[in-house]
This record gives C-alpha cells, sequence and structure tokens, in this order.
C-alpha cells in the first residue's frame, strides 16, 4: 500500500514505550516512514504534540506508559487541540483498562498485537 498523495504533509505521533513495538510499527507503515514521530512515554508524547502540533494528524497512544501514561496524555493534548486525533494501543481490551475509549477522547483502539491491515486502514481513516 502507498502513501496517499494528501498524505505528503501528514506527520503521525507513535507515543510507545517498548522500542520493538516501536520498530514494528514503523515497518508496518513504511510507506509512511518520513512522516513518523516517535515518544517513548506520554511526558515526551506531549513534548512533541505541542511542538509539532500543527503538523500532526494522528496520534497512536500506548495507554500504559512510563512517567505519564497515555489515559493522561491524551487528555492534555485534547486541552491543546480538541480535534485532535489520537488512538489508543494496548495489549488489554478497553474493559481491562478500566475506560472507554471515547470518554477518554480516543477516537479509535487498536489492541496488540498490532496487525498491519487494521493500522494501515486507521492511518487511511483518520489522516487529513
Amino acid at each position: 500500500m502507498s502513501c496517499p498523495e494528501n498524505a505528503l504533509s501528514l506527520k503521525i505521533l507513535i507515543a510507545e514505550d517498548d522500542s520493538i513495538n516501536q520498530r514494528l510499527m514503523a515497518f508496518q507503515l513504511k510507506n509512511w516512514e518520513d512522516h513518523l514521530v516517535f515518544a517513548d512515554n506520554g511526558m515526551e508524547a506531549l513534548r512533541l504534540y505541542r511542538k509539532l502540533m500543527n503538523e500532526i494528524s494522528l496520534v497512536f497512544m500506548d495507554v500504559r506508559m512510563p512517567l505519564m501514561d497515555g489515559i493522561e496524555a491524551t487528555r492534555k493534548i485534547l486541552e491543546l487541540n480538541p480535534k485532535a486525533r489520537v488512538i489508543a494501543l494496548s495489549a488489554f481490551a478497553p474493559e481491562e483498562n478500566k475506560f472507554e475509549p471515547g470518554e477518554v477522547g480516543f477516537v479509535d483502539y487498536i489492541s496488540k498485537p498490532i496487525r498491519k491491515e487494521e493500522l494501515v486502514n486507521m492511518v487511511n481513516k483518520y489522516h487529513v
């Protein structure tokens, strides 16, 4: 699958504390590799979002991360930009995380292990 023409300016922020999962997502989104930005924790994700807010079209947010979890980071990102598109990533089902994706402000949810087709479909569905 190729990168859509209208995604040339697209930046995708991937907040994931596991380096193997980061590499896997980068591989699965290799057609967008020049448009990927990575954060190792929620605090870094928030810092990068503030810095690149006008460029980031989509955020994949791991729910459980050190320093600041993905739920708190998502809430803070949505305070900065209520229209931000943040997709939750978790190895646990939403009910095991004790939250509903919509109540936090996530636009969608992907469970781990992440499948390439599902990840690419999310990018195609939510990019601007």
